[in-house]
């Protein structure tokens, strides 16, 4: 399935992630990195960002420790403006981390929306100037 999304075969790799997450399901500890992995590319196929967190949310549901996961949702929430959830997510994220670079990355994160949160709650007025901004860097 990874190999598969990486080359932009979208369709095929949601069919090898359904497979693995199957094959998953008998085990008595499951893997639940297809569950987020068939999550992304759904995203990356469709743009549905409902579908990757309902896939998220899933893997959590079965692995409450699944940093990938969490890190997914972080990022969904971000893309999506909901900067309170992805303050959550990325929390715990930090509280995950394995790596002093992990949890760098997390705390990058968390600090940065929480000042972009502060920021609109203080300067409602100027919310729009900064979206057009943030969009300018993801382009």
């Amino acid at each position: 399935g990874e190999l598969l999304l990486d080359r932009g075969d979208f369709e095929n790799a949601v069919k090898a992630f359904d497979r693995s997450i199957e094959l998953e399901k008998a085990k008595r500890h499951p893997n639940v990195l297809p569950t987020v992995n068939k999550g992304l590319a759904l995203f990356q196929w469709k743009q549905d960002p409902g579908a990757a967190e309902r896939c998220c949310m899933e893997a959590l549901r079965v692995d409450p420790e699944c940093e990938a996961a969490v890190s997914t949702l972080a990022q969904l929430n971000l893309q999506q403006s909901k900067l309170h959830k992805a303050i959550e997510y990325l929390t715990r994220q930090a509280e995950l981390a394995r790596s002093e670079l992990e949890l760098q990355n997390a705390l990058t994160y968390q600090y940065a929306s929480v000042a972009q949160a502060e920021f609109l709650k203080n300067y409602p007025h100027m919310a729009e100037q900064l979206a057009s901004l943030a969009r300018g860097m993801h382009e």
